[in-house]
């Protein structure tokens, strides 16, 4: 609490005001992370952009405040891990992040089972890179973090790709 009052320019005692825990305090930073978030998946949307890979190249630590964010979304799965209520909030932020990339994964916006599990692995690979990569900046530049998501992901939307390109042309060629 000392610390975030530092940093805000404030006392101890008004962020207390604020927050009368720690767990208070971790809560409304990351309903902050899950809003911004949130925008910039709108954001995608609106500028004709919302694409699996646009969606986690948003995410990656990349720049100061996304390492902020990065921070935030560690210190909540921290919490969550002690916290039932806390990991109720984690798992239903999960399973809408889930929705949002297997939707941005089919193309016609109605994703099936395919693209929930590859939305899973996808899930599993940015978690990996922001988590090391806020963590130690200095070892993962944006290049980096970029290069390796891309890496990471690549045959799994082609592969996704490939399935939707093969059932529409089932679509096509049935009576």
């Amino acid at each position: 609490m000392r610390k975030v009052a530092k940093e805000a320019g404030c006392t101890i005692g008004l962020i207390n005001h604020w927050f009368t825990s720690k767990e208070d305090l971790v809560m409304a930073a990351w309903q902050e992370v899950v809003r911004r978030e949130h925008e910039r998946a709108e954001q995608l949307r609106a500028e004709n952009r919302f694409q699996a890979d646009e969606l986690l190249l948003a995410t990656l630590p990349t720049t100061p405040e996304l390492r902020r964010e990065e921070l935030v979304w560690q210190a909540f799965a921290a919490l969550a891990i002690s916290n039932p209520t806390v990991r109720k909030a984690y798992t239903r932020n999960y399973r809408y992040a889930r929705s949002v990339l297997s939707e941005a994964l089919a193309p016609d916006g109605s994703p099936d089972e395919r693209h929930q599990e590859t939305a899973d692995l996808l899930i599993a690979a940015i978690d990996g890179i922001a988590k090391i990569a806020a963590l130690d900046p200095a070892r993962w530049p944006p290049a980096k973090q970029r290069e390796t998501l891309q890496r990471l992901i690549a045959p799994h939307l082609n592969a996704a790709r490939a399935a939707t390109m093969d059932q529409k042309r089932r679509v096509k060629s049935a009576p």
